[in-house]
């Protein structure tokens, strides 16, 4: 039997889904808008994006939060010896340039080693 706790999650989950489904394209347009107006930069915007969508990856593939595909597949081929982790590695670093898998960790690394010491 499953339990209480595990239904209340999946809930939890399914409702985080719709809502963004059902609110990312106003709030999207939205914030595009509104840099526009500001004098934002929307390429600040579209990254910001991109990035969250990178950890949306890291969590469904590797179910770690905060991680991005390209840094936890760096960590788990340089530090775990995972053979399937290193092909994924070089496939990204050929599509994303050389050293991008390694880039990305240290740069993780570094943003939660600061966000730590502000703890």
């Amino acid at each position: 039997m499953y339990s209480i706790n595990l239904i209340k999650e999946f809930a939890l989950m399914l409702v985080a889904l719709a809502g963004v489904a059902l609110l990312s394209p106003i709030v999207f347009v939205a914030n595009i808008a509104r840099k526009a107006l500001l004098g934002h930069s929307i390429a600040d915007y579209f990254h910001t994006i991109a990035v969250g969508l990178d950890q949306l990856g890291g969590s469904v593939i590797y179910a770690q939060e905060d991680w991005t595909i390209s840094s936890y597949t760096y960590y788990l081929c340089r530090y775990k010896a995972n053979r399937a982790a290193c092909v994924f590695r070089g496939l990204i670093d050929l599509i994303f340039g050389r050293g991008h898998c390694e880039r990305s960790y240290k740069k993780e690394l570094h943003e939660f080693q600061s966000h730590t010491k502000d703890i």
